[in-house]
């Protein structure tokens, strides 16, 4: 992917993910509970989620992709100060810098059938859900929001079907583009039932954009924008 291109999507996929994790605190704790600390703290989620795709995505500039790593990864370290004295904090930002790191290096992980299909939902849950959830938003702990990550997962691997074909072997792969079409609109529907949400209209909306739209690859990332101004505006 050329640098422009990439450098503008994970910037888009960056403030999408700082939307979301504001609505995700105002979900939690009620727009009066909002402090200045918090639209911090959602704002540098949103700038890691789009580095770290960025990285993995672009190899070049490897010093100073480094630089800006470590940059935020203070800045991150700050805005969550209150989980510095507990162990798993530290053991959970190690097994994402791990897995990040080994994603298509090292390990390659990314190539092992599935895989990729289970930890990269689980990936944006604890950094999205279960880190906020250990400061005081306890109901950020919900199993609806790991079947949304899936979902929004399963629609990049479908949009990446045919250049992932004789590759790698995920989920969407296995099913074929028909029948994981439909298994994506059931998880985004399921997820926003679960959630209280108006998912007749959601689905209605899915099918029909499946159906008749051809939108760029990764237009669904938007729908972290538009759950996350749902959240803040409800």
């Amino acid at each position: 992917m050329p640098l422009r291109n990439s450098l503008l999507r994970n910037s888009l996929l960056a403030i999408f993910v700082a939307v979301y994790s504001l609505g995700l605190l105002v979900y939690s704790n009620g727009p009066k509970g909002l402090t200045n600390h918090q639209v911090f703290a959602a704002s540098i989620n949103g700038l890691l989620v789009g580095q770290v795709y960025f990285w993995m995505q672009f190899a070049q500039y490897k010093r100073f992709q480094l630089i800006f790593l470590i940059f935020s990864s203070a800045l991150y370290i700050w805005a969550y100060q209150a989980l510095i004295p507990f162990v798993w904090f530290w053991l959970f930002l190690l097994l994402q810098l791990v897995l990040a790191s080994q994603y298509e290096r090292g390990a390659k992980w990314r190539q092992i059938p599935l895989l990729k299909n289970v930890l990269i939902p689980c990936m944006w849950f604890i950094q999205l859900n279960f880190i906020p959830a250990m400061l005081g938003s306890w109901n950020l702990f919900n199993a609806a929001f790991l079947v949304f990550y899936l979902a929004l997962s399963l629609q990049a691997d479908l949009e990446d079907i045919d250049e992932d074909s004789g590759k790698i072997t995920t989920l969407v792969g296995l099913l074929g583009a028909k029948q994981a079409g439909f298994l994506i609109v059931f998880l985004f529907s399921f997820a926003s039932f679960l959630l209280g949400l108006p998912w007749v209209w959601i689905m209605l909306a899915l099918l029909v954009m499946r159906r008749e739209l051809h939108l760029p690859k990764r237009s669904y990332d938007a729908l972290l924008l538009v759950l996350g101004i749902y959240f803040l505006l409800r």
